[in-house]
């Protein structure tokens, strides 16, 4: 009798592991797990997965679509293959047209329009944001954007600007919001016109970023240094530090003090002027366009414009005195603000500033448009979609490094030991 209940046992044990087993391999009924639709060869494989890492090595057309989790899609052969996943790293690595698309990332794909229209994070800036044309306002004054995209919802859709913030550039800007259109999202939005410190793409105080990536970092730089915040294929951005180092600290404290705003063949200079004593009515805020200084009205449409190699750039005053956005289009956007370092705030972080200098520098949002996966720079590399912060988290001030890397000769130059622009053959910097 012993023997015999001792084969039931040993027979159970291995019925619960075949089950177990099944249950490993085949996932839920819904095809949810790791690992799912691996080696399936033919079309349709592996859709509508759960987890990570589906839909991997398939063979044929449509393979791996609508996977959600990592890694989803990887190295299938055909067209189409990894589209519509949710997560990182999907559709890598696929070969034929239109692999990619629409995927968090995209890298690595062979054939054309791959990872095309990607994007990182919150960071990004798709043009079909502000792909619309103006139409005349309402009997209210509430203006009215007809979007022109193509496909999604709000395709022919004109949008109107809510009662609260009726225009896009308000003129009284301290007490007044301006109307944000995004045809992208279908949608109008009441938002102040001035940089966000906490923001994504922001650079503030001594100097402290908001990565692509939404981790915040400081970056120490140096007294008079000049360093790489972006520095990609069509696009490089360069900032000079002022400082100063009290004595006993081994450092300097920092800000930034102008930025170099390089593209095709030209330079946009955007610097705070050295003032010894603060004073909100004047504008501390000095604007150069290839070496040339230019103007902005208080009046009218307050704005710059001009057109040059196809693209439209505008510097337009979001405040009466030392608040500019400027535009550059199929590049990026910035908001802009001039600020002094207070008594208060000296006094509290022990500056030690001299009493003939208010140490006015930038505050500064920016953001991209079509920035490459390679991009570089102290800012830059966060947009990279398989960018993972080395910073401490935790910490009261997480440090950045990488002064070796981005530091330039000077505010024009293109030269750093990781920089990526190159100015058109035959074009001098300022």
């Amino acid at each position: 009798m012993a023997a015999e209940r001792k084969s039931y046992v040993l027979l159970a044990l291995f019925v619960l592991l075949i089950c177990t087993e099944s249950v490993l391999v085949h996932g839920a009924a819904g095809g949810n797990g790791n690992n799912n639709g691996n080696g399936n060869n033919g079309n349709n494989n592996g859709n509508g997965n759960e987890g990570n890492d589906n839909g991997n090595g398939n063979n044929g057309n449509d393979n791996g679509n609508g996977n959600h989790g990592n890694s989803n899609g990887n190295g299938n052969n055909g067209n189409g293959n990894g589209n519509g996943n949710g997560g990182n790293g999907n559709g890598n690595g696929n070969n034929g047209n239109g692999n990619g698309n629409n995927t968090g990332n995209g890298n690595g794909n062979n054939g054309n329009g791959n990872g095309n229209g990607n994007g990182k994070g919150k960071g990004g800036d798709d043009p079909e944001t502000t792909n619309y044309d103006e139409l005349s306002p309402l009997a209210s004054g509430q203006e009215r954007s007809f979007c022109k995209g193509k496909g999604g919802s709000c395709h022919f859709k004109t949008l109107v600007c809510p009662s609260e913030c009726p225009g896009k550039k308000p003129k009284k800007n301290k007490k007044n919001k301006g109307c944000f259109v995004d045809c992208k999202k279908c949608e109008t939005t009441c938002k102040w016109r001035k940089p966000n410190c906490d923001g994504y793409g922001s650079l503030c105080y001594d100097p402290r970023f908001v990565g692509g990536d939404g981790v915040m970092f400081y970056f120490h730089g140096a007294k008079g240094g000049n360093f790489a915040i972006v520095s990609d294929d069509n696009l490089q951005i360069n900032a000079h530090f002022i400082g100063t180092r009290p004595q006993g600290r081994t450092r300097d404290y920092t800000w930034v003090q102008a930025l170099a705003v390089m593209f095709d063949s030209h330079t946009l200079v955007i610097s705070a002027n050295r003032v010894s004593k603060w004073d909100d009515n004047s504008d501390a805020l000095s604007i150069r366009w290839d070496g040339e200084t230019i103007e902005i009205p208080a009046d009218g449409d307050a704005e710059w414009r001009t057109n040059s190699e196809g693209r439209k750039i505008v510097v337009e005053r979001t405040d009466d005195t030392n608040n500019v956005r400027v535009t550059v289009s199929g590049l990026l956007a910035m908001d802009i603000k001039v600020r002094p370092i207070g008594k208060e705030e000296n006094r509290v972080h022990n500056y030690q500033l001299p009493e003939n200098d208010a140490f006015a520098h930038l505050e500064t949002q920016f953001k991209f448009t079509n920035l490459s996966d390679l991009v570089e720079g102290v800012l830059g590399k966060t947009y990279r979609p398989d960018y993972v912060s080395p910073v401490k988290r935790g910490v009261p001030m997480p440090m950045m490094g990488g002064e070796d890397k981005y530091q330039t000769p000077s505010l024009f130059s293109t030269l750093c030991k990781s920089c990526r622009f190159q100015r058109p053959s035959g074009v001098a910097s300022i």
